[in-house]
């Protein structure tokens, strides 16, 4: 028996932080599939999850960030006898020696110019030495797209035979709502009209959001009757965007819902949708697509950086910086049922490659063949 050790902060205490969703899927495919090795969880706070016979939990006394990961951590794992350590995100600690594997989901920050001016000559220092130290480190990379292999290759310049592409792995619970009452409980909750295209995720600029509200413009007449939804946080991000909207006139035909949680259904808000568009500039993996199409929901989406990866053709992929584009690709899909249908099939099928099941299988068998060639 060998242990592997993980870094499950990211999970602990009964929240589940996007980058913990993969790890909560890969420890509970974990306690289903596997015997033969055991499981140490590395936290502060207790696990949530339902721990077997060889999944346990290790708690370690909450310290700042940088001493917790390099100080604490590497006693933890020699105590504990860790024979190959996983972590989620990019740190890894540095000062042990036991092998490491860490997950980097995408280099925005040091990719996408507003993010990489932002966090400053320091930031990029700090990235450019530690984010590259972890990097070179680690006897393996878990990234989820060809695209953020290619800026982690580039960036830090990392043997691009380390690193293994696994795809994000998509809810259960997205597939189409047919159930009318749990439709209309939805519908009524967020004031929703009876014909929309959506948008669901957050307002930060590299959404882009703004060029869907420009899109949005341009049919204003055209389609008396469609309005836009967007499903999204009104923070300073949101209020920017609700600004744009008062100014080019569209507030009676725009509808914001603010921040959209599990127990709202956002199942149901994407099936309500006439068409769900995802305009991002810059996305590491890019979920929101991939869970409209598994709810049966047509998608017009950006044809940058991963987001064609995920979409293939069971999409339509457009410049996202290029209002006129997008307007007549939304005025297709609305003007063409038979597009809209054919979209709908392709997308529900395309979904079915990233279940759960089998993303959380990829990273396990990728663990356990990491840990044979340690044995």
């Amino acid at each position: 028996m060998m242990r592997i050790g993980v870094d499950a902060r990211e999970i602990q205490n009964g929240v589940i932080t996007g980058i913990g969703r993969s790890l909560a899927n890969f420890i509970e495919y974990f306690s289903k599939i596997e015997k033969k090795h055991e499981l140490i969880l590395f936290a502060e706070k207790k696990i949530s999850h339902d721990l077997n016979s060889n999944i346990r939990q290790v708690s370690l006394n909450h310290l700042p960030t940088f001493i917790w990961d390099q100080v604490k951590l590497p006693q933890a794992l020699k105590a504990s006898k860790i024979d190959l350590f996983y972590s989620p995100y990019y740190k890894v600690p540095l000062l042990t020696d036991t092998p490491v594997v860490n997950q980097i989901l995408d280099l925005m920050f040091l990719e996408f110019p507003p993010y990489r001016n932002a966090i400053g000559l320091s930031g990029r220092f700090y990235y450019g030495v530690f984010g590259r130290a972890f990097a070179k480190k680690s006897i393996s990379i878990v990234t989820d797209s060809k695209h953020a292999k290619y800026d982690i290759v580039k960036i830090w310049n990392i043997d691009p035979e380390k690193i293994e592409v696994i795809p994000l792995g998509l809810g259960n619970r997205y597939r189409p709502v047919n159930n009318l009452n749990l439709l209309d409980k939805v519908k009524n909750n967020f004031k929703l009209p009876d014909k929309f295209i959506l948008y669901l995720g957050n307002f930060k600029p590299h959404k882009n959001v703004s060029s869907l509200v420009k899109a949005f413009k341009i049919l204003e007449n055209r389609f008396l009757d469609l309005k836009l939804v967007l499903a999204g946080p009104i923070d300073e991000h949101g209020e920017k965007i609700k600004d744009l909207v008062s100014e080019m006139g569209l507030k009676k035909r725009v509808v914001f819902t603010n921040t959209v949680i599990e127990s709202d259904l956002p199942e149901a808000l994407l099936s309500l949708a006439k068409i769900f568009v995802f305009p991002s500039l810059y996305e590491g993996f890019g979920l929101p697509p991939l869970e409209a199409m598994a709810c049966g929901t047509p998608v017009i989406a950006s044809n940058l950086t991963s987001i064609p990866e995920v979409v293939g053709d069971a999409g339509v992929l457009v410049d996202p910086l290029d209002v006129d584009s997008m307007g007549n690709a939304i005025a297709d899909l609305i003007e063409n049922p038979d597009k809209r249908k054919f979209l709908v099939e392709k997308g529900l099928e395309r979904s079915k490659c990233f279940s759960e099941k089998n993303t959380a299988g990829k990273l396990f068998e990728h663990i356990i063949s990491l840990m044979e060639k340690i044995e």
